[in-house]
């Protein structure tokens, strides 16, 4: 949406609209929803609230937002931690998203700040492919029940709260290649070796079917749900097992030294991309 104005906010107006979305976009109850006076606190001490609007002047609607908070990284180092990032529901796949991160990296990077982390599922395909193929993100850590064993809100609902933690650096060259629009390297079914198996179910989604530890390849794939949120709907049951999966193969690969560094798509598959590299050379690849 070329109209779509990204800037900080620093009201209360715009706090309490920033309320109201995260019930539209997360379904979060009362309870669970960040309020005003808690994200005025967070930009007092330094944090950052970004939102899209539809224009500028009076009667704007808030169409999305972005919300992080300053902390310590490995080292002492400074970073921002993202808390949210939402977008309003039927506007997502418009850029709007894009373009509030594109705008975070600039205000952190004014602070002289380089590095912003943020936690995703690793079971969202969409989050995955935004987050590792266009920003550049890369993953190292799996944290199972980040967010504990059955989150309250509509959209996590039913399922443990394990989470990838991304890193964002923010001037490494991967990352200026993928926003200038580099795509990373192409992989094809075959030729890169899995460590998971599926079937395909009646709704044609896919079902967990084994997999396997111990192997040392330079790239291995794992694969996902193509769209995690119809198969809960579907079958829960099935996305419990996709859960016990991810932690089952997923989790000690990544504590072996692989990191996760994009989303392959085949047809209506999704697979996930791990490298066995240093950090040090996935960031300086482009």
């Amino acid at each position: 949406m070329e109209s779509v104005v990204i800037e900080p906010v620093r009201d209360f107006a715009g706090y309490r609209a920033c309320e109201r979305l995260q019930k539209e976009v997360w379904g979060f109850a009362d309870i669970s929803v960040v309020p005003d006076h808690l994200i005025h606190m967070i930009v007092q001490a330094g944090g950052l609230l970004l939102g899209a609007f539809d224009g500028i002047g009076p009667g704007r609607e808030m169409l999305g937002f972005s919300l992080s908070v300053v902390g310590l990284w490995e080292g002492g180092k400074l970073r921002h931690h993202s808390l949210m990032t939402a977008v309003k529901p039927g506007l997502q796949d418009q850029g709007i998203g894009h373009k509030l991160k594109l705008a975070q990296r600039e205000h952190v990077l004014r602070q002289g700040i380089d590095l912003i982390t943020w936690t995703f599922d690793p079971l969202e395909s969409r989050n995955a492919h935004f987050n590792l193929n266009k920003l550049g993100g890369v993953v190292r850590r799996y944290i199972p029940n980040y967010f504990g064993e059955d989150m309250r809100d509509e959209r996590n609902r039913g399922l443990p709260g394990d989470r990838f933690l991304c890193e964002w650096y923010l001037r490494a060259p991967r990352v200026e290649a993928r926003l200038q629009g580099e795509v990373p390297w192409q992989v094809r079914l075959g030729e890169v070796k899995a460590i998971n198996r599926t079937v395909r179910l009646s709704s044609g989604q896919r079902a967990p079917a084994g997999g396997r530890l111990g192997l040392s390849d330079p790239y291995l794939l794992f694969e996902i749900p193509s769209d995690l949120q119809a198969l809960k709907r579907e079958n829960l049951e099935v996305a419990k097992a996709w859960r016990g999966e991810c932690r089952r193969f997923l989790q000690p690969y990544l504590e072996e030294g692989y990191l996760v560094t994009g989303l392959f798509r085949e047809g209506d598959r999704s697979f996930l991309v791990l490298e066995r590299a240093t950090l040090e050379e996935v960031l300086a690849r482009r």
